[in-house]
């Protein structure tokens, strides 16, 4: 969702048009769960809570508006993996619970009208767009959604800045109904909802445009506890049951504990990159609860495969496919330090369908993102050096560098060609070759049995008495 203070389109009305909404929201939701700080309804509601599995780690992504409007693949630990531009600005974005489709809701909307689009995550285009109807439609005086996520069964759970009330969407027809739980009132959505490997639903308020975040517990009966604050937050993605972040200041801050109890004091939070951007909202594969992974192979190839004569060129073929649900980073690096010692890399020979693939020395890399099912082809050229002062064996490895990659079988990550040797007769001035230990020097057409040449008759030899 979008950063109050960020230059262009502004996600917050005036400050009078805000205390309307306040005054609005707290009175909208009368019959709705609300907000139960005692600490019995904590222990009740983590009674009814139920364990999930830890997830391994999965990319985090992240969407930008404003004049800078973009789709962002984090790793963990905040390393951009991936950028592309977006045709709008989103409120947020969100995975469906298996990871194939990307939703994206326009910000702030119309009156009476918001949109749902789904997004290609590898190339941020717009694939499809849904009206939404139904309640969080008729928010006044903009529907505003800036919270989406998606749970286990698919819906879509959404919040606004313009309400208190918490909604579902059917991402098959756009239709929208309420969800049997809202914020406080004073509280709408800041941005974002996350499933919890312990079944309660996490979820990002705000009182106002610049304080902090109050963060909620949504437990398996729709109880609501407040269990702290955290620096403003327009997004947030989890990855291997851990939360991360997505602030109005442009920090990733990683969450390091989600109390179960009652609770206003702040978060502990780590910063693990101050990016400096304007989030709008953020999301993983893993934000329902599901355990979605990346998953791409590497596989190798060389034409001809040997054995081959000096100053031959031989053609290396990489390919990179995406075998998961989800986008996938498909990162490799090809080490070609036992290659060039016995063939030169060939200029302008290194080509790539997709992504970027590069050379630095004797290691090649490749970096790019792959859809569902998706692949990508990396060629390369050397030429065997003339003469080949090397070991006449040319051998490299290709290694998966992204989280989710591994070799596409047990023999495709590794290639090896042998360089056939000249033949040196100098071998035939040597003890064995041509004449026995004892033997005069007459012998000049002397036979190498051992390379296998061809017989040579020997005319006015003489035999040694």
């Amino acid at each position: 969702m979008a950063c109050y203070g960020q230059n262009g389109l502004r996600r917050v009305l005036t400050g009078a048009a805000i205390g309307l909404v306040l005054a609005v929201t707290g009175t909208g939701t009368a019959g709705l769960a609300q907000a139960h700080t005692g600490t019995a309804s904590a222990q009740a509601g983590a009674v009814t809570s139920k364990a999930r599995a830890v997830c391994p780690p999965t990319p985090l992504w992240a969407n930008t508006g404003g004049n800078d409007r973009r789709l962002i693949q984090y790793d963990t630990t905040g390393t951009t993996l991936s950028s592309v531009a977006l045709a709008r600005d989103y409120g947020d974005i969100a995975f469906s619970p298996n990871g194939s489709t990307l939703y994206g809701v326009d910000f702030p909307g119309s009156p009476g009208s918001a949109t749902l689009y789904t997004i290609d995550p590898v190339t941020g285009a717009e694939t499809a767009s849904l009206p939404i109807s139904g309640p969080l439609a008729a928010v006044t005086s903009l529907p505003a959604v800036n919270g989406l996520t998606a749970r286990a069964d698919g819906q879509l759970i959404a919040g606004s800045f313009n309400s208190s009330q918490i909604f579902l969407i059917d991402p098959a027809t756009g239709v929208s109904t309420l969800f049997p739980a809202s914020f406080p009132a004073g509280v709408v959505s800041a941005g974002d909802f996350i499933t919890l490997d312990d079944g309660d639903v996490l979820a990002f308020g705000t009182p106002d445009t610049t304080g902090p975040s109050p963060v909620f517990r949504i437990r398996p009966d729709n109880s609501v506890v407040q269990i702290g604050t955290v620096p403003q937050t327009f997004g947030a993605a989890k990855s291997a049951g851990s939360v991360y972040a997505f602030a109005s200041n442009g920090d990733i801050n990683l969450l390091t504990s989600l109390p179960t109890t009652a609770s206003t004091a702040p978060l502990p939070v780590t910063t693990v990159e101050a990016t400096g951007r304007g989030f709008y909202g953020a999301t993983s594969a893993q934000d329902s609860g599901s355990c979605v992974v990346p998953a791409y192979t590497v596989a190798k190839s060389a034409s001809p495969t040997g054995p081959v004569n000096e100053g031959n060129t031989i053609t290396y073929r990489l390919t990179v496919r995406n075998t998961g649900t989800v986008a996938a980073n498909g990162d490799f690096t090809d080490d070609l330090g036992d290659v060039l010692d016995d063939a030169t890399f060939v200029p302008g020979s290194l080509t790539s369908t997709s992504g970027t693939a590069n050379l630095s020395g004797n290691t090649l890399s490749w970096t790019g993102t792959l859809a569902p099912g998706g692949t990508a082809t990396v060629t390369y050229q050397v030429r065997v050096n003339t003469p080949d002062t090397g070991d006449h064996t040319l051998v490299n490895y290709v290694a998966p560098t992204a989280p989710g990659g591994s070799c596409a079988s047990a023999r495709t990550c590794s290639v090896t060609i042998h360089v056939k040797k000249k033949h040196d007769h100098k071998d035939c001035d040597k003890p064995g070759h041509g004449h026995k230990p004892g033997q005069g020097g007459k012998h000049e057409h002397g036979h190498d049995h051992g390379r296998g040449d061809a017989h040579e008759h020997e005319e006015g030899a003489e035999k040694t008495v």
